[in-house]
């Protein structure tokens, strides 16, 4: 398209304009006396003259820029955001979360030491016991002892001597320990479980045996260090 061309569409633009703004006028005022009624104008056209000379002022610019080539700027549409809420995570709290299962805890073994309960009938003298060890043992009288199992004091007696204990309720005359214990004694050559409980008088050999877990026969050996509860 030539310029000539392009001012003719300008021109031609301007005349549709000016004959447009011609025909918006006002509503005629009815004569006196007349009914009220309401007259419109013959080409209603919304808005005002104004509002009309500008829409066509920019159907003109934009009809020449088309017939160039160039393509009509058109306004962007406002556009509403909406907000879109995050969805909430939905928890179930009627179902109880499994917790990881905590270890046992590990319940260390501790040794104590048992003494032989109450008072035997009798008692069978071990290789290294005498009666008065016995007598210390349980704390009874060594003499009643010795009668109630038919036996004189001051006699040698041997491993096997079967000895009787009394219930009359008389204690060991003297003090019964001969060493202070808890203490760790070094075996010597020679020495039995039943022994080394004399050497310290009121131990009891069923305690030491515990307490170090020997098994039977429960040999030791000389330099061999034990525990004495």
């Amino acid at each position: 398209m030539n310029y000539k061309q392009i001012i003719q569409a300008v021109v031609a633009a301007m005349l549709i304009v000016i004959t447009l703004s011609a025909c918006v006028r006002p509503a005629s005022t009815p004569p006196e006396g007349s009914a009220d009624t309401t007259t419109t104008a013959d080409f209603p056209v919304p808005g005002t003259a104004d509002d009309v000379m500008s829409q066509l002022e920019s159907l003109a610019t934009q009809t020449a820029i088309a017939m160039q080539g160039g393509t009509p700027q058109v306004q962007p549409t406002a556009m509403v955001a909406t907000q879109i809420a995050p969805t909430a995570a939905v928890i179930d709290v009627t179902q109880p979360t499994a917790l990881p299962a905590s270890p046992e805890p590990t319940q260390q073994q501790v040794v104590v030491p048992t003494a032989t309960p109450g008072l035997p009938a009798t008692w069978t003298l071990q290789t290294g016991e005498f009666p008065y060890c016995i007598a210390r043992r349980y704390n009874v009288n060594p003499n009643e002892m010795l009668e109630l199992s038919g036996l004189s004091a001051g006699s040698t007696y041997t491993a096997g001597t079967v000895l009787k204990i009394p219930k009359t309720g008389n204690t060991f005359p003297g003090p019964r320990s001969l060493r202070k214990h808890p203490d760790t004694y070094s075996v010597k050559s020679g020495d039995t479980i039943y022994s080394i409980a004399c050497i310290y008088g009121d131990a009891d050999p069923n305690a030491i045996i515990f307490a170090n877990s020997l098994q039977s026969p429960y040999n030791l050996k000389a330099g061999q260090e034990i525990s004495i509860p």
